[in-house]
């Protein structure tokens, strides 16, 4: 951490002039950013929401844009006491852009400060070592290689803290992707039902960090890069081969809306009663079943997966709506039935489903 400068006599500053350049704190230097696989993932981090905010000194840096392999524009601001260097600048957002990456990469904003620096910059902790900011979407990181006994590297801190930054562009409705995890990766972990166990803390940055899928997510898509480390969080969340599909399916080709399906029908009036369908869900998220029958007739929904029924409509008339905000998983697919009962009348009638997929 920096140490506060006093104001100094008007004489004075002339004589501050005429010391060796070496005495400025602005003339620390950055380092160029290599890749390197660290020893261990064991980091402390900060992912800021709501009203939290970086502090003035980084949101006051001046920034420069610099251009990714592919074109991408990054702003990027060094902390008052580094002296700004475009060489290094450059290898940074070379480096972010060899990450897997969507167009959310234009929306990046980077701030790199000496390694002591970043926790008084993020308002974190002392020892924190990298902060995303989700309302500015920018990432605070060392300026250079980490000192760290425990072996972190500087270019892993940067890959875990862009998985925050996917997460703040893709969706999970309702869940926030951004404490859940994008909507692939986490209904691949089930991180729905293991919440409603207890066994996970959805955006807890405390004492349950390693509990908390997003930090989760943020580590399995920092493995897309690092696949070879070892797994330090929740061991529920250790990634597989389908894991980490899952993350690159969220990374390059995202969840954006439910999938909708209908079913049809007929009630004769002597024929059976009941008809059923079933269909997969693969995905945690919001469910609605409608049903639309004959004005004179009354037709009821029953639905049930598992074995163990989930609900049931007893309305009057056949229009009959069930729905869930969030329809938690129990099996990576878990097959939903639907029946329709007939209570009197007959005639046509469809189900329109709407699902997280």
């Amino acid at each position: 951490m920096t140490s506060v400068r006093r104001r100094l006599p008007l004489l004075a500053a002339g004589a501050l002039l005429a010391l060796p350049a070496a005495a400025s704190a602005a003339e620390r230097r950055p380092q160029p950013l290599v890749r390197v696989a660290p020893q261990t993932t064991t980091f402390p981090d900060r992912v800021i929401t709501g009203t939290g905010h970086v502090s003035a000194r980084a949101a006051q840096a001046t920034t420069k844009a610099y251009q990714a392999p592919d074109g991408t524009t990054i702003p990027v601001a060094f902390d008052a006491s580094y002296q700004p260097s475009d060489q290094v600048a450059q290898t940074y957002v070379d480096y972010l852009g060899s990450l897997p990456h969507g167009p959310e990469l234009s929306k990046l904003k980077l701030l790199l400060a000496p390694p002591a620096t970043v926790a008084s910059d993020c308002g974190g902790a002392d020892g924190t070592l990298a902060c995303y900011d989700a309302g500015t979407h920018q990432m605070i990181v060392p300026g250079e290689q980490i000192q760290s006994t425990t072996g972190v590297s500087t270019s892993y801190v940067i890959a875990h803290e862009y998985g925050h930054h996917i997460a703040s562009f893709r969706s999970n409705v309702p869940f926030p992707a951004l404490d859940w995890g994008p909507k692939y990766w986490a209904s691949y972990e089930e991180v729905c039902n293991s919440t409603l166990q207890g066994r996970l803390a959805p955006g807890d940055e405390g004492t349950f960090y390693r509990a908390n899928p997003g930090e989760g997510w943020a580590e399995t898509y920092a493995r897309l890069t690092y696949p070879d480390q070892p797994w330090t969080f929740a061991a529920l969340l250790k990634p597989d081969a389908g894991a980490l599909a899952a993350a690159r399916r969220d990374v390059l080709d995202p969840w954006t809306a439910p999938a909708t399906a209908t079913y049809g029908g007929r009630f004769t009036p002597t024929g059976p009663s009941t008809k059923a369908f079933r269909f997969p869900l693969t995905l945690d998220g919001g469910l609605r079943i409608a049903l639309h029958g004959p004005a004179r007739a009354n037709y009821d929904l029953v639905v049930s997966s598992l074995g163990v029924r989930r609900g049931a409509t007893k309305a009057a008339g056949s229009k009959d709506v069930i729905k869930w905000a969030a329809a938690c998983r129990q099996q990576r697919t878990e097959n939903v039935t639907v029946q329709i009962v007939r209570r009197r009348s007959s005639g046509p009638f469809t189900v329109a489903v709407t699902y997280a997929g």
